[in-house]
């Protein structure tokens, strides 16, 4: 049973198959929890999202028939509403990514944390871990955003001066971004500034840059490919709807209510998979975290000297 198997310590050294084989596991014996507190959490907003995106995608579609229409003077009176729809859609998948990356972390915080793991857990048990992941991915997205903008700006500033800075400045952008991988677990996993979260994420980025890379590119693959399958329906019931729109046979079935019902009902599962795909990340980028501490840092054995005397 996978209650008799011993618990998955956060905090070891792995080889990169390791933590690949650390991720699966975790999932597989807490795909019931996990599944029923993204259900819970994500599902709504879910709602809500699709609505926006699927306004978005038909706004978008309708501008660009008009412009190859040749209506180009509408474009000028749809960009608010554009915008708008757009803006709306960003920021649910924005709030979406800090409450899945919360509730994720929390659950495998709680998992360390109770004898019995993730079994029988309520939402009211992690509300309170919930509360506080919620409130540091806000600061930290926060911040995070602030500091790609900064860093955007002064790339774009010496391309201006001269376009041969991008031969260094772009290589050094992705290098400095692939460790940021690790920021929000270090925020969420220990009791730690932002600003010092911020530099334990290089020290440890850097030095495991490779594994951090590759952890984040395929178990980004395999979260993608999660998000596409689920995603497929939503993709096709729109695509026909472009392409029956714009014969008049077409026209009425396209653009009927029972159409579009299913239209946001294919939307609302496409933004619950993209949660879903997420998971497979944050879970992957959590192992290699403690893997990182465990090597540069030698966290666990830090920890059992301080707690010595409990032994």
């Amino acid at each position: 049973m996978e209650s008799q198997k011993a618990p998955i310590k956060l905090y070891a050294k792995r080889s990169f198959g390791d933590k690949m084989n650390a991720s699966f596991d975790f999932i597989k014996e807490n795909w019931k929890p996990l599944l029923k507190f993204i259900t819970y959490l994500m599902l709504p907003l879910s709602l809500l999202q699709a609505l926006s995106l699927n306004g978005f995608m038909s706004q978008y579609m309708g501008l660009v028939s008009e412009i190859e229409g040749g209506n180009s003077d509408t474009i000028l009176s749809a960009l608010p509403q554009l915008g708008t729809t757009y803006g709306l859609t960003i920021l649910c998948y924005w709030v979406g990514t800090m409450l899945i990356a919360s509730l994720v972390y929390g659950l495998m915080k709680a998992y360390s944390q109770r004898p019995e793991r993730l079994a029988s857990m309520t939402l009211t048990e992690l509300k309170p871990l919930l509360m506080h992941n919620l409130r540091a991915m806000f600061r930290l997205s926060l911040f995070t955003f602030l500091l790609l903008l900064l860093t955007i700006a002064l790339v774009i500033g010496l391309a201006v001066l001269t376009p041969f800075t991008l031969i260094v400045t772009l290589p050094l952008l992705f290098a400095l971004i692939v460790p940021l991988s690790l920021y929000a677990p270090i925020y969420l996993f220990e009791d730690i500034h932002l600003m010092d979260a911020l530099s334990k994420t290089f020290r440890l980025g850097f030095a495991t840059w490779g594994g951090v890379f590759l952890i984040t590119l395929l178990m980004g693959i395999i979260g993608g490919i999660l998000q596409g399958v689920i995603g497929t329906p939503w993709t096709v019931a729109v695509m026909v709807k472009q392409l029956f729109s714009m014969s008049d046979s077409g026209d009425a079935v396209t653009v009927s209510v029972g159409y579009n019902f299913v239209i946001y009902l294919f939307a609302i599962l496409q933004c619950y998979g993209s949660y879903l795909g997420m998971t497979f990340t944050l879970v992957g980028v959590a192992y290699q975290y403690g893997h990182a501490s465990e090597v540069v840092d030698s966290i666990s054995i830090e920890s059992d000297i301080e707690n010595f005397d409990k032994l």
